[in-house]
C-alpha cells in the first residue's frame, strides 16, 4: 500500500508543579509525567530546568507548558525529544 507524507505536530504537556522524583545527570534532569494513557520520560538541560524552577518561584499561581516530539517507546509510554518548558502565571480561578 503506497503512503504519503504527513507530519506529526509537537506534542503539549500541561502541568502546575514541579516534579518531585527527579533524576540528575551531569546536570540534566530527567523525570516523569503521566497524562493517562501513557507515562512521559522527560529529559531537560540544566539551564531549562533552572528558569522553570526560578519562574515557578516567581508567579503564586503557575502553568507550565512542556512541548516536544514523541521519541523512543518505552513499555509505559514514550520519551519526549527535544523538550521545551514556558512557564505562564495563571488566576487562581482559571486553575479549578
Amino acid at each position: 500500500m503506497p503512503t504519503i507524507p504527513g507530519g506529526l505536530d509537537p506534542l503539549t504537556i500541561q502541568v502546575t508543579q514541579l516534579p518531585d522524583a527527579v533524576e540528575i545527570e551531569n546536570g540534566w534532569r530527567s523525570f516523569t509525567v503521566d497524562v493517562g494513557a501513557a507515562i512521559v520520560t522527560i529529559e531537560v538541560r540544566p539551564r531549562i530546568w533552572n528558569n522553570w524552577v526560578a519562574s515557578t518561584q516567581q508567579y503564586a499561581h503557575w502553568r507550565a507548558i512542556i512541548t516536544g516530539r514523541m521519541g523512543e517507546l518505552t513499555d509505559v509510554g514514550f520519551v519526549l525529544e527535544h523538550p521545551g518548558i514556558q512557564v505562564f502565571e495563571v488566576q487562581p480561578n482559571e486553575e479549578a
